[in-house]
């Protein structure tokens, strides 16, 4: 009886193992198909691949954990890069997309909370698309704004050949300046709608294949990794070096104190809707305490400072916790 019993799991661990090698093929192919059709440039279809990307790395990291989402990812990040050699020049693309689809996938192997979650959805494509950017500016030496001054250029030529008058050198010289201060808030702008599309998706694929996930709570109830305050004071270092005046690192600096300080503010915001809610104040009371200090940030920068500290602590302390016990 006992070798029997034996037997039946033997096979069946060998069938499960059979079933996450047939799984991670499947899913390597997909992501390998769906980078395909990226580099194809047909119209419509590559932006949904571009969209759907880091998705089949993330079903199979959030079922089968880091481990096995990890070789998964390998073997098709081999794969896509030497495609990336034969029909395009961009290798860090998949690279990219296969961390992030493994990240957010392990974050969702490990139960972690919607809002952690999301966080991990912002940060990761920002992050992505900032060192694409750097990497091709600095290494590929590839001006992806100096690309775009030369378009601009070529259709000033091609309206003064028609007699059009379209905009002058000081229009372009002014237009990219402010594209380039812009640029690391376009990335962020780009990278968090990017990203809450990317949750949107992975919500309706766990749907689908019966994954259970935690949905966003309550205001009062998000609270973020303790990491943001590793980033908050990584960046705030980064602000004190030197950089070129106008120069993407300066940029970025600025953009990612900014980004980790309105989590801190987040954080803040929501503790003290957690501290009048034990302290059994209504829902009126709580809306109006809240905007009130919305407004109160936007005109009085201590505001800013006293509710950042009071995230900080939460994080830290996990502040909270102490008001439950």
């Amino acid at each position: 009886m006992w070798k029997e019993t034996a037997c039946t799991l033997k096979r069946g661990d060998e069938l499960e193992d059979k079933n996450v090698v047939t799984r991670g093929i499947i899913n390597g192919l997909l992501f390998v198909l769906l980078y395909t059709l990226l580099v194809t440039g047909i119209p419509l279809i590559n932006t949904l691949a571009f969209i759907a990307l880091p998705l089949p790395l993330l079903y199979i990291t959030a079922v089968y954990g880091l481990k096995t989402g990890t070789m998964v990812a390998s073997v098709a990040t081999v794969a896509t890069v030497g495609l990336s050699l034969v029909f395009s020049s961009m290798i860090l693309v998949p690279i990219c997309f296969a961390v992030i689809g493994v990240l957010v996938g392990y974050y969702q192997y490990m139960r972690k909370s919607a809002v952690e979650r999301i966080v991990v959805f912002i940060i990761a494509p920002f992050l992505s698309l900032a060192m694409i950017y750097v990497i091709i500016e600095g290494l590929y030496d590839v001006s992806i704004l100096g690309a775009v001054r030369e378009t601009l250029v070529e259709t000033q030529r091609l309206a003064e050949s028609f007699a059009v008058d379209v905009y002058d050198d000081a229009f372009i010289r002014e237009y990219m300046q402010m594209l380039q201060d812009m640029m690391p808030f376009l990335l962020l702008v780009f990278g968090t709608m990017y990203g809450f599309i990317l949750y949107g998706l992975s919500t309706l694929v766990y749907k689908r294949v019966g994954i259970q996930y935690d949905k966003l709570p309550a205001f009062r109830n998000w609270q973020f990794p303790r990491s943001i305050i590793a980033f908050y004071f990584l960046f705030m270092l980064l602000g004190f070096i030197s950089f070129e005046q106008g120069s993407l690192m300066a940029s970025l600096s600025l953009t990612g104190f900014n980004i980790f300080s309105i989590f801190l503010l987040i954080q803040g915001l929501s503790f003290i809707q957690t501290y009048m809610y034990d302290k059994k104040a209504s829902k009126t009371v709580i809306v109006i305490v809240t905007f009130g200090l919305v407004l109160l940030m936007l005109v009085m920068q201590l505001t800013i400072l006293f509710i950042k500290i009071i995230g900080l602590m939460d994080l830290m302390l996990r502040l909270r916790d102490r008001l439950k016990e």
